[in-house]
């Protein structure tokens, strides 16, 4: 019996690792294809002391090495942009050189990459790939040979187009957008039914891969996917598939710059990749729906994995990097073999402050623990206490005076704010007599529109906002409690704080300060890179949300799951 009861825990671990993906995203140059590829090796790739660790996290990578190392399998690796290349395979090639002509690519690249197309397109297995792939059959063995295209051959074509198109990422781009627009990669014409196309081919692929390991006999598939730039995609990737985990890879800005310079990456075309991709997104327009946002990626995502470092020190990142991603493949496939890190403990508590945030335009959540990490607060950005916040109001009820608490005198008695709500507004009755969806509004977004010079910038003055930042909300919990223990203490916030914030931070004697989103400003540069006893600012790199106890709450108790594993290998002895 205890045999058998060993031989079921091995199988309830096995269907965890049946199939699992990976899926990275991050800024261009932050690191993600870095990641694919140590993912992608031997174990002996990923097998590197890491960098200075207390004695306990020693111990812990320690656990998980000896884990990985008996459990090592290479993950399979789909590239999005290949995805994309496969879209522009299946174009007119007519239609395509007009379309390349036209976005800077001369005659000797078009000339290569027709080559490039038409050596794809007889390869045996091209066919399959159209079935199973573009056409979405179900047929296994026609997955089975569309994989064989992908893996040998088209991947590599996609890296011989990268290497030949001159303009690559921003050609790149536009395709990715025009296939979430039409379906297709020379249109860029609406067709809200294709908003998903692109990612149900990556999808595709995924399966594809499974298929392709189980008639190979490889009883675990293991897929990372480089890399999702879109967070609607993300979203569809998770509602689909389980044993997904979106595991976004952050960077220190100047060393993510620094990357992609010595690559040759003029000052100008970096500018330009961050305008696309990590510009706020105000959906005011479709195609800033569709777009890439990776900065909405990256507050999706379940881990965070930090990779800065300078270009001198590559080889300490390198490491660094290793030792990040050994820990949480072995988690994944081991939920509960060590415990959390004190800075995902402390960090979880800041993501789950920030969901009691009203506020529609962007929720914060921090937390504030002092030099032993014991928490001493934790705020969220809202309103003050007695206000009601943004999310629970009605642009209805104001402009209808159905509300008396809600709203501000200011509100209520000035007309060039409701004339522009009105204006903004017009269809929040149709749109609650439909769907039954209120009309919040964000009153700084409002107030600064209306009072607004026509050449200056809009909606940059954070005074007018409503909500206190989730940092204010913790140092005044601190003040209300007379708690004046937190000198050399941590902070963690989702977002790096504002000016404001900082200037309280520093103030307060806050040595450390952890954030998952850089905030917009000169926080960094001017008030905490001033005076004495600074508070340094670290990229947090660790899981939260939902992931927090995927991979930490163990799937049995370890003692009990101990003695009957023992029970193999007793007989054996």
């Amino acid at each position: 019996m205890s045999q058998k009861i060993a031989d079921g825990i091995r199988i309830a671990y096995e269907e965890r690792s049946d199939f699992m993906i990976v899926a990275l995203t991050g800024r261009t140059g932050s690191g993600c294809s870095t990641a694919a590829d140590l993912m992608c090796g031997p174990f002996t790739g990923l097998d590197a002391d890491p960098n200075e660790l207390s004695d306990i996290e020693t111990r812990k990578h320690g656990i998980i090495r000896d884990y990985v190392k008996a459990n090592w399998h290479p993950f399979k690796k789909i590239t999005v942009s290949t995805a994309i290349l496969s879209y522009l395979l299946e174009s007119d090639w007519a239609e395509t050189r007009l379309f390349l002509s036209n976005l800077n690519t001369d005659k000797d690249q078009l000339h290569r990459i027709e080559v490039i197309f038409e050596s794809l397109r007889s390869k045996p297995e091209y066919p399959a790939f159209q079935e199973a792939i573009i056409s979405g059959s179900r047929e296994k063995n026609e997955r089975i040979r569309a994989w064989n295209f992908y893996s040998d051959h088209l991947a590599s074509a996609a890296d011989e187009v990268r290497s030949t198109m001159t303009a690559y990422v921003p050609i790149f781009q536009q395709i990715g957008d025009n296939i979430r627009y039409s379906g297709k990669a020379l249109s860029s014409e609406v067709n809200q039914n294709n908003i998903f196309s692109l990612i149900q081919r990556v999808k595709r692929l995924s399966k594809a891969a499974f298929d392709a390991d189980r008639n190979r006999g490889i009883q675990s598939t293991r897929v990372v996917i480089d890399a999702i730039r879109n967070p609607l995609e993300l979203v569809y990737l998770r509602d689909q598939i389980a044993a997904l985990y979106a595991v976004a890879i952050t960077t220190d800005d100047k060393d993510r710059k620094d990357r992609l310079s010595i690559k040759g990456v003029s000052h100008s075309d970096i500018e330009a990749i961050d305008k696309k991709e990590y510009s706020k997104k105000a959906l005011r327009s479709y195609s800033e729906f569709v777009s890439q946002n990776i900065k909405d990626c990256i507050q999706k995502s379940d881990i965070f994995i930090e990779n800065s470092g300078a270009t001198s020190t590559k080889n300490e990142s390198i490491k660094a990097l290793k030792g990040q991603l050994l820990r949480y493949i072995a988690l994944m496939l081991r939920p509960g073999l060590v415990t959390p890190t004190r800075e995902e403990r402390c960090m979880q508590l800041a993501f789950v402050a920030k969901l009691n945030s009203g506020c529609i335009s962007r929720q914060v959540g921090a937390a504030i623990a002092d030099r032993d990490y014991s928490i001493k607060a934790v705020g969220w950005n809202d309103v003050p206490k007695g206000q009601v916040p943004c999310l629970l109001r009605d642009t209805r009820k104001l402009l209808g005076s159905g509300d008396t608490v809600a709203f501000s005198d200011y509100e209520k008695n000035e007309p060039s704010l409701r004339d522009h709500l009105e204006q903004v507004h017009a269809g929040m009755h149709s749109l609650h007599q439909a769907e039954g969806i209120g009309c919040p509004f964000c009153f700084k977004d409002a107030y600064n529109t209306v009072t607004s010079e026509p050449n200056e910038k809009k909606n940059d003055n954070q005074v007018h906002t409503r909500a206190l930042h989730a940092e204010e909300n913790a140092f005044l919990q601190l003040a209300r409690q007379g708690n004046s223990g937190i000198s050399g203490g941590v902070l963690y916030t989702t977002a790096s704080p504002c000016e404001l914030c900082s200037k309280k931070a520093f103030q307060l004697g806050i040595k450390t300060v952890y954030f998952v989103d850089p905030y917009p400003g000169i926080s960094a540069s001017h008030v905490l890179a001033s005076g004495t006893d600074r508070p340094s600012l670290k990229l947090f790199s660790g899981a939260v949300g939902h992931a927090y106890h995927r991979l930490y709450d163990p799937i049995l108790p370890v003692k009990d799951e101990l003695l009957a594993r023992l029970s193999k290998y007793r007989t054996e002895q």
